[in-house]
């Protein structure tokens, strides 16, 4: 049971701790992990800014991530190949990033799904 201390604070006054948490719900929430008593939800839904913010840093994240893979993949097969390693391990190796990269768009397309969602509900809440 999560406590929502967020809604009576400003941005500014919250801690780290107090903000990784808030993310902790959005990354449930992305997942579609959220609790079904619908605590979690309804600290969202109070707290548009803060989600928002959150759902972006995290795309960021993401996004780092995959530029990071891009730029060591063919390093990382160049170097399986002086290092003798058989063909089979090396395709291994690609299947496997290849897999990592989709799970990665998925959960990026799926954060960009949920800053849509939030910004129509800042939009409306704003009319």
């Amino acid at each position: 049971m999560n406590s929502d201390i967020w809604t009576s604070s400003s941005i500014h006054d919250l801690t780290e701790e107090e903000i990784e948490s808030f993310r902790d719900i959005v990354l449930r929430d992305v997942k579609n992990q959220i609790s079904s008593d619908h605590e979690e939800k309804s600290i969202l839904i109070n707290n548009l800014d803060l989600w928002l913010y959150c759902l972006r840093t995290i795309r960021r994240e993401i996004e780092l991530q995959l530029a990071n893979h891009k730029s060591s993949f063919k390093f990382k097969i160049k170097e399986l190949y002086q290092e003798g390693i058989s063909e089979e391990e090396v395709q291994d190796y690609i299947h496997s990033e290849n897999r990592w990269r989709t799970n990665a768009m998925k959960f990026l397309t799926a954060i960009e799904r949920k800053t849509l969602y939030v910004k129509l509900l800042i939009q409306e809440d704003q009319d």
